[in-house]
C-alpha cells in the first residue's frame, strides 16, 4: 500500500467565505479535519446550515478558535454551548485569546449563556477554555501561531497561521508587513468588493499592497454576494476566490483541491 493511500486526514475546510452582509453565502468561517479531532476556525450565525452544507452537524465539531468577536465570527457559539451541555452533554474545547475574553463572555455572551434553568453560569460552564499562550497552541498534530491583524480600531483582531504554511487572516485590512515575513504557501486574505472600506481590504488594497508573487498565493475570501462580476480578475491577479467546500490538504500543500 502506498503511503498516500493511508496519510491520516488533516485539511482545511472552507465552511463560508461570505462577507457579513451577504445573503447567498454563510459566514466567513473554516474548519480544520483531522482523524484526532476536528477545528472551527470562527463560528459564526450560519454556522448550523454551513456544517450541514459539508454533511457535518455541530456534533463533528470537537474544538474552536476566534480571530475576533463579530456577530459573523462567534454568535454560533451560543448555539454550540447549549446543544453541547444539553443534547450532546459535552464541552467543546475554545482555544481563547486572552484580550478576546471581555467582549467575548462578558458583551457578547453573557446575555444569553449567563443564566439557565440551573442559575448562574460562567463560560467555563459550557466550554473547557483552553487560554492560548504566546499567542501559539498545538492541536490534533497541527500548530496555530495567531498574529495580529489590523480590523477595526481598538479592537483585537488576530489572523492564523496553520503549521507554517498557511495563513488564515480573519477580517482585516491589508498586511504586508505580516505577510514579507511569513513563509507560508497559502494565504486566505479578508477582502471586500466595495472601492472603500475602513475595516475591510478593498480588492484595490490588496492589488496595490501586494507583488505579484504574493498576490498568486491568496485565495480571496470574505466577499460579497456580488462576487462572480470580480471573478476574472480574481483569477488573473490572485489564486481566486475562495469557495464553500474547498479544501485544502495539510499534508500535501501545494495543490488545492476542489
Amino acid at each position: 500500500m502506498t503511503d498516500s493511500l493511508v496519510t491520516a486526514l488533516n485539511e482545511l475546510l472552507i465552511l463560508g467565505c461570505g462577507h457579513s452582509e451577504a445573503d447567498t453565502l454563510f459566514n466567513n468561517n473554516a474548519l480544520v479535519r483531522t482523524e484526532q479531532g476536528n477545528l472551527l476556525l470562527d463560528c459564526g450565525y450560519t454556522i448550523k446550515p454551513a456544517l450541514f452544507a459539508q454533511g457535518l452537524k455541530l456534533q463533528d465539531i470537537d474544538a474552536v478558535v476566534i480571530t475576533h468577536v463579530h456577530a459573523d465570527h462567534v454568535f454560533g457559539l451560543e448555539r454550540l454551548a447549549n446543544e453541547g451541555r444539553y443534547k450532546f452533554k459535552r464541552k467543546v474545547r475554545l482555544y481563547l485569546q486572552p484580550e478576546l475574553y471581555d467582549e467575548l463572555w462578558h458583551q457578547t455572551l453573557k446575555g444569553s449563556l449567563g443564566r439557565n434553568g440551573e442559575g448562574q453560569c460562567e463560560l467555563e460552564d459550557y466550554f473547557e477554555v483552553c487560554w492560548i499562550e504566546q499567542n501559539q497552541f498545538d492541536y490534533a498534530g497541527n500548530h496555530y501561531q495567531l498574529h495580529r491583524v489590523t480590523h477595526t480600531p481598538g479592537k483585537p483582531c488576530f489572523g492564523i497561521e496553520i503549521n507554517g504554511a498557511v495563513f488564515y487572516s480573519g477580517d482585516t485590512l491589508v498586511l504586508p508587513e505580516l505577510l514579507a515575513t511569513l513563509q507560508v504557501q497559502w494565504i486566505f486574505h479578508d477582502c471586500t468588493l466595495t472601492d472603500w472600506n475602513p475595516v475591510h481590504a478593498p480588492v484595490s488594497s490588496l492589488l496595490h499592497s501586494y507583488p505579484e508573487a504574493l498576490r498568486k498565493r491568496i485565495f480571496l475570501m470574505s466577499y460579497e454576494d456580488h462576487w462572480a462580476d470580480f471573478s476574472g480578475l480574481a483569477e488573473r491577479e490572485f489564486a481566486g476566490f475562495a469557495r464553500q467546500g474547498q479544501r485544502l490538504d495539510l499534508n500535501r500543500l501545494g495543490g488545492v483541491q476542489s
